[in-house]
């Protein structure tokens, strides 16, 4: 793994995302896929996922909202054996996905 992204000023960065996009059918869990649940922010493009017992921000699915149909995001830093300070990481402008982030 060599490149990732931290997003900036979306519900991404407040949950300390560090995305990596690999295609959907490279993606495979260990255990555990069938107890992660999902939501739908803000402008309901995209499902994020997350672990129920502990919320860890585990993924992103945008299911083709924003032109990747086979594309997903996964937060690296859920990632086992993954050294992250050897990882080149670049930034993302948020805005691009959607409004920013606003609790209120």
């Amino acid at each position: 793994m060599a490149a990732a992204e931290t997003p900036e000023k979306n519900i991404c960065s407040r949950n300390g995302y560090m995305h990596v996009y690999p295609a959907r059918a490279d993606v495979v869990y260990l255990k555990g896929e069938d107890s992660v649940k999902g939501y739908y922010f803000g402008g309901k493009k995209a499902e994020h996922k997350f672990c129920p017992n502990c919320g860890s921000s585990i993924s992103v699915d945008p299911h083709g909202a924003f032109g990747e149909e086979d594309m997903v995001s996964i937060n690296v830093r859920m990632l086992q054996d993954v050294e992250l300070d050897q990882l080149k990481v670049g930034t993302v402008d948020g805005k691009k996905f959607g409004a920013p982030y606003d609790p209120k």
